[in-house]
């Protein structure tokens, strides 16, 4: 016979023997006992909890003809067909690969036939969520009010994609992560029937990188047994086996990121590489050893969240303290963004070496955590006492008779000199840098009206406001063009009419021709505009 895989040879064939789901076990247990069986059921939950073979005992156990009350006798005829899935009555579908509304249709037309041998017919619908919207609507008639010998048992692990009207029509039941200290115990008696020599830190690190997933542990269990069969397996060959690095990388990396050492930090990401681990795994256990720094200085040695040993977790404390609470919560965040980058990337290397590069260096970022790391390391620093920095040696020299330089003197602009600027003005604007203050000098009409001030006339009040803020900046390229200090101000063309009709008594809508008007009344000759 060929090699079965141990998730499929041990997959349990009793209610009893499903780990870390008695809620649903014990509540089955109860409708088959009360005869209460419900006409549709939605299995939900992570992968690899026990969403199809729990659905399978169940139609075992309502079906089985040896009457052994709540649990499947698993020797009777009608239980071996459905073991061996050879039974017409026990329909399993893989809504993935068939999740169009004929496959649906197929359904509907088969369920108005009875049962041959057996009291009910179930169909178990496997990834349900990944039937089409019209194969939904299709079944929603049948799902409910299918015929009285008929059960439906939909098993998902997205049940948010369904549609409403369809959870609405089942019995939903949530099937939990399966804890460490439960699926350590479970695998530790299936290693004792294989024969294997696991450790048992081995055993805890199975079941703590399958994430509460039995069929990924036994999955990762037969692997190694397959690598390892001839000798003892460590940790160390689960690692290997998994891609994983040895915890004692991430403490290594955390200290040399919380020194700012990135040299070393770029050796040790080489090192991995070299060694074939993968890059998006060993991210995502910098993640997880973050999360547990988190906790262990935030809830310490007492809570389970933290299951691992006094030692280990004194190590936590000790860098997480170090890294501070701040700096952290911001690694996690940094970390968290590169393992959704990583997934699309050809070069996963280089983001995780830019992000580590980041965080050894906390001036490129500026969320909190990076910036009371900084400040730390200032307070660091004065408390150690900044020594002082080496004066430098004067070598003496012939002193050098210096040149007095006369400062230049810029005099103050008159009216002639404004008249200058009003002539000018297209040149000047010219010669400056573009950008906005030139648009808006652009669109400014100098003038002349008031003393000795040049007068900057906007159309409006917004180039007014703006024309104000940059005042010292436009006198200082006056100044440099014109070789003369003017004063200047602002006005709009409507307090500029206003004050030369309180002037000279007479108003002009055009600011040009004002302009030149007031030229003409103070110099007797007539301004044009370059």
């Amino acid at each position: 016979m060929a090699y079965q895989a141990l998730y499929r040879r041990l997959r349990p064939q009793r209610f009893e023997d499903v780990v870390g789901q008695e809620h649903i076990i014990r509540t089955l247990e109860n409708q088959i006992e009360s005869g209460r069986i419900n006409h549709a059921y939605l299995f939900c939950g992570t992968r690899g909890t026990g969403k199809t073979t729990t659905a399978k005992i169940f139609a075992r156990a309502i079906n089985c003809i040896a009457e052994e009350g709540t649990k499947p006798c698993n020797q009777c005829r009608v239980c071996k067909d459905i073991l061996r899935d050879t039974s017409v009555n026990v329909i399993e579908i893989d809504a993935a690969s068939n999740n169009g509304v004929e496959n649906v249709r197929t359904i509907i037309d088969e369920v108005k036939f009875p049962p041959t041998d057996c009291k009910y017919k179930v169909y178990i619908i496997d990834e349900v969520h990944m039937l089409s919207a019209s194969a939904f609507n299709a079944l929603l008639k049948t799902l409910e009010e299918p015929p009285e010998y008929a059960v439906f048992i939909l098993a998902t692990t997205d049940p948010q994609k369904m549609p409403v009207t369809v959870l609405s029509r089942c019995q939903r039941f949530d099937f939990h992560r399966i804890s460490k200290e439960t699926m350590t115990a479970v695998l530790k008696e299936y290693i004792a029937g294989e024969g294997a020599d696991v450790t048992d830190d081995a055993v805890e690190y199975i079941a703590e990188v399958s994430d509460g997933a039995m069929r990924d542990a036994l999955s990762i269990l037969d692997q190694c047994i397959s690598f390892y069969f001839d000798r003892q397996i460590t940790a160390a060959e689960v690692r290997e086996v998994t891609g994983a690095a040895d915890t004692s990388v991430f403490f290594e990396l955390m200290n040399v990121i919380n020194d700012g050492d990135c040299g070393k930090a770029m050796d040790i990401i080489d090192k991995i590489v070299l060694q074939g681990r993968d890059i998006a795994q060993f991210i995502n256990d910098i993640i997880t050893h973050l999360r547990n720094l988190l906790l262990a200085i935030s809830i310490g040695r007492e809570s389970k969240a933290l299951d691992y040993s006094k030692e280990y977790i004194d190590k936590l404390i000790r860098q997480g303290k170090a890294l501070g609470y701040d700096y952290i919560i911001s690694l996690i965040n940094s970390f968290s963004q590169l393992s959704n980058s990583v997934k699309y990337s050809f070069s996963p290397r280089i983001l995780l070496e830019v992000c580590v590069i980041k965080a050894c260096d906390p001036v490129t970022s500026c969320d909190m955590g990076s910036v009371d790391k900084r400040l730390k390391e200032i307070e660091a620093a004065l408390e150690r006492g900044i020594p002082k920095a080496p004066r430098p040696e004067v070598t003496p020299t012939v002193k050098e008779e210096k040149k007095e330089e006369k400062p230049v003197v810029v005099e103050k602009a008159v009216p002639a000199d404004i008249k200058n600027v009003i002539n000018g003005w297209k040149k000047f604007v010219k010669s400056l840098d573009k950008g906005v203050l030139r648009s808006m000098l652009a669109n400014v009409k100098p003038s002349y009206i008031d003393e000795d001030f040049l007068t900057l006339v906007c159309v409006n009040n917004g180039p007014k406001i703006t024309i104000d803020n940059h005042l010292t900046e436009i006198k200082e390229l006056l100044k440099s063009f014109f070789a003369k200090e003017f004063l200047v101000k602002t006005m709009t063309e409507e307090q500029y009419t206003a004050r030369h009709i309180e002037k000279y008594g007479v108003g002009d809508e055009a600011v040009k021709v004002i302009v030149q008007d007031d030229f003409t009344k103070v110099f007797g000759d007539i301004v044009t505009f370059e």
